[in-house]
């Protein structure tokens, strides 16, 4: 039995190998692909250093390497071709420009340079943008609530090759749906990497806050470019240019009865019927562009 075994395993010895890769269905050459720029972004590491990286791009020659400027000073002895990060040792706390350009055969192709500022009394390992907190609120049960910054995404909003911030803003009362209780209204910006905002979006009182809820996508859908952001909308929802989706007056929050065995108000708050959207949003001007019905619509609790 031994002598078969061993003469069965010289066999499969023998036998040619035959490998199976997993092909992917795609397509690579239709694959749609943002025209991002080169996105330098310089961050002080420690007091004496600072970190300056940029984008490895699709349209970048595999051979290529980066030479790294600040204030029209080279910085790198050679192209980095390893990686597309460099420290500076700079413990100035001044403001810099910091200018990253490629590099192929020995030269500079300018294909696509990136330049960033780096800012006076820079923070230690964070960059710094400035947001426009919405005002504090009052429920109509009388309770105030705040707001601070929660989910956020990124994309081109505008085509010109650098992203945006996109964040939603919700409120300290925030629900989720199996709880009782009012919830603030979700408000949802765009912001330029400085700061700038571009517009603001409140989804209105009858979209309750809660992470549950207030998912929202940001892509380019057309393909033009520029990215778009789709989320649920409702009633009373107001756009980025200040026009009102559906009925302006509507207000499906419910009263609430108090149920005296558990001392409590039950169902105050929740919004358990009326019109539910599914709204795509311009990501350059915060502008409704199309709105649908919410599908699944709603059912009967």
């Amino acid at each position: 039995m031994r002598r078969i075994a061993i003469y069965l395993l010289c066999i499969f010895m023998l036998l040619p190998v035959v490998t199976m890769t997993a092909q992917p269905g795609y397509n690579y050459s239709k694959l749609q692909r943002e025209k991002l720029n080169r996105g330098v972004v310089a961050i002080r590491e420690n007091p004496s250093e600072v970190i300056v990286s940029w984008r490895y791009l699709s349209s970048d020659p595999i051979q290529t390497g980066f030479n790294v400027y600040r204030d029209g000073k080279k910085l790198t002895d050679t192209p980095i071709t390893v990686s597309t990060l460099f420290r500076d040792k700079n413990n100035s706390q001044k403001t810099a420009v910091y200018e990253v350009r490629p590099v192929l055969k020995g030269k500079e192709t300018h294909h696509i340079d990136g330049t960033y500022t780096f800012p006076e009394n820079a923070p230690l390992g964070y960059l710094e943008i400035p947001l426009q907190k919405p005002a504090d609120g009052i429920t109509p049960a009388g309770d105030t609530y705040t707001y601070s910054p929660n989910d956020a995404s990124i994309g081109d909003v505008d085509g010109d090759g650098e992203y945006e911030i996109i964040l939603k803003w919700d409120p300290s009362n925030s629900h989720d749906n199996a709880h009782e209780g009012y919830t603030g209204e979700v408000y949802i910006d765009c912001y330029r990497m400085n700061g700038e905002q571009l517009w603001r979006i409140n989804l209105g009182k009858n979209i309750r806050a809660g992470a549950h809820y207030t998912q929202f996508m940001v892509y380019d859908l057309d393909g033009d470019g520029k990215a778009e952001v789709v989320m649920r909308t409702a009633d009373g929802t107001v756009d980025g240019k200040g026009k009102v989706i559906g009925n302006a007056d509507a207000d499906y929050r419910e009263a609430g009865t108090f149920d005296p065995s558990r001392n409590q108000m039950m169902k105050q708050g929740r919004i358990l019927k009326g019109k539910e959207y599914l709204t795509v949003f311009s990501g350059d001007t915060g502008e409704a562009l199309h709105t649908i019905d919410y599908i699944p619509a709603r059912g009967n609790v």
